[in-house]
């Protein structure tokens, strides 16, 4: 049985002019081609460039349309879609952000994974730190969309160009990703964020019921603490933040919790998560100060926490209750560090720059 696409938070595409490659018009492919190339470039826009190729005033701009016209068309059938596997392409937000996304995989069982904020070890931060993580997923035969939030990677930004300010709303692109899944035929979806990426998560699969179960790895309760330094928006409109915290108590899916007991407040912060969670639910801490896909990626920890993800994407409700895997015993989990002693915030939009 198949998700059924839910109404207002719809993915919106791409789709301009006629005739068709297989299921996709020649003008969206062309689209798809100069959006890749030209994304961080607006204005003009890749609709903006298909019209000047039409002008017989731009001659050489319309002679780069008929090339990549030309490579579409010749381009196999089988490439001509928005799920080439592999192959980046573009999806839209509710507010009309667009953002770059990639599939991974086949198969209807889908894992949609969310980055994190740059740290001092990882940066900048892109769909492409999950490459070995999405590998192995793949390999379990998971299909995996992952993407560049706002601001991030190939995405570009929103309100300015520090990604810091377009944080509050990445939780739209997790809306998004959810229902390009259901498009395309998703049976089961899973979701998998680090930091910010699980904090939005967590606020998203409070309302949609998608998910068939969620993961969290390294996340804030909130994030941003504060609204960042010298920021216009904030003056505007208060700087909004992710609240993953007010509302995990609403996911009714199994969710696993994952944290370095040394990593800055992630233990503190994974446990108010495990706490305030319905069960069924899972934390498990490891003694380490990696954050986020650093966790997963290690030599030496890195196998154990991907073996606790994929037992859990096989068997969600195998939890029982409320479970803890505690591999850093000696560590406080009450040690509130909240507003952190040093200004988190400004390390890492720092360690973004």
């Amino acid at each position: 049985m198949r998700l059924a696409a839910s109404g207002p938070y719809a993915a919106r595409r791409l789709h301009i002019g006629a005739g068709t490659i297989g299921d996709v018009t020649m003008r969206e492919r062309l689209l798809k081609l100069l959006d890749s190339a030209l994304l961080k470039l607006a204005p003009p826009s890749p609709h903006r460039l298909l019209q000047l190729a039409d002008n017989q005033w731009m001659p050489f701009i319309g002679a780069i349309a008929a090339i990549a016209l030309a490579l579409a068309i010749v381009v196999p059938l089988a490439l001509a879609t928005k799920s080439d596997q592999n192959d980046p392409f573009v999806l839209q937000s509710a507010d009309g952000a667009r953002f770059v996304a990639e599939l991974n995989g086949d198969g209807d069982t889908w894992v949609l994974l969310g980055h994190m904020f740059p740290t001092k070890r990882t940066k900048p931060t892109h769909r492409g730190i999950w490459d070995k993580f999405a590998d192995r997923l793949v390999a379990e035969g998971y299909r995996v969309l992952r993407w560049d939030f706002r601001c991030h990677g190939d995405t570009p930004c929103v309100y300015s160009d520090r990604p810091i300010e377009d944080v509050p709303e990445i939780y739209l692109e997790w809306e998004a990703a959810i229902d390009y899944a259901v498009e395309e035929g998703a049976e089961k979806i899973y979701g998998i964020g680090v930091s910010m990426g699980g904090t939005s998560l967590m606020q998203v699969a409070a309302y949609r019921d998608e998910f068939v179960a969620v993961s969290a790895i390294s996340s804030p309760n909130i994030f941003p603490n504060k609204p960042p330094k010298d920021s216009d928006r904030a003056d505007e409109d208060g700087f909004d933040k992710l609240d993953g915290l007010s509302t995990v108590a609403d996911i009714d899916v199994p969710k696993l919790y994952i944290a370095g007991a040394r990593n800055q407040c992630s233990y503190w912060q994974s446990n108010r998560y495990f706490k305030a969670a319905g069960e069924p639910v899972r934390f498990v801490l490891y003694e380490t100060d990696l954050h986020g896909t650093e966790i997963l990626d290690d030599e030496e920890i890195g196998p154990d926490a991907v073996q606790e993800v994929l037992d859990f994407l096989a068997d969600p409700h195998g939890i029982i209750g409320k479970e803890m895997r505690n591999l850093a015993p000696g560590a406080d989990p009450d040690h509130e560090c909240w507003p952190p002693d040093e200004d988190e915030d400004d390390q890492q939009e720092e360690a973004a720059d």
